[in-house]
């Protein structure tokens, strides 16, 4: 669970205004973690995108060539893989297996969801590959951020 502070009205996470009164700079993690999917090229492309989903709508179907971490800014999102859904709020970071079939989904109806994304990928590699819609179906656990 993150330490910044989350609206309940706006699911939106609170990156700004944190700072005490007699500091100059503040810093808090979010994540920290030992990570060992790296690629172990001496290059790897670096990539930090800003993503948005609106309220009921999915990504596509698709799979990383690298780690990629995702820190939600705003809203809910829902991960489904073959078997499984993992669900996140504003103010949680998550991070997607590479080679693993999977898409994102925001079950919110009315707040679209704003992550940002951090990925690192072997130079020669694209970030992400667009696939076929699999055989499974998703299965159809609630978000817990819905009431």
């Amino acid at each position: 669970m993150s330490e910044f502070e989350v609206d309940p009205a706006t699911l939106a996470l609170r990156i700004y205004g944190l700072l005490p009164e007699d500091g100059s700079h503040i810093r808090r993690v979010l994540l920290d973690e030992i990570e060992t999917r790296l690629p172990r090229d001496p290059e790897a492309r670096i990539n930090v995108q800003p993503s948005e989903l609106n309220p009921g709508r999915t990504a596509s179907w698709h799979i990383h060539n690298g780690i990629v971490y995702f820190v939600v800014l705003r809203g809910i999102v829902s991960l489904q893989y073959e078997g499984r859904t993992e669900h996140y709020s504003a103010g949680e970071v998550y991070t997607e297996p590479i080679g693993v079939v999977h898409r994102a989904q925001n079950p919110h109806p009315e707040i679209a969801a704003a992550l940002i994304g951090f990925w690192v990928t072997a130079a020669e590699r694209p970030h992400i590959t667009e696939v076929a819609a699999p055989a499974w179906e998703p299965t159809g656990e609630r978000h817990p951020g819905l009431a």
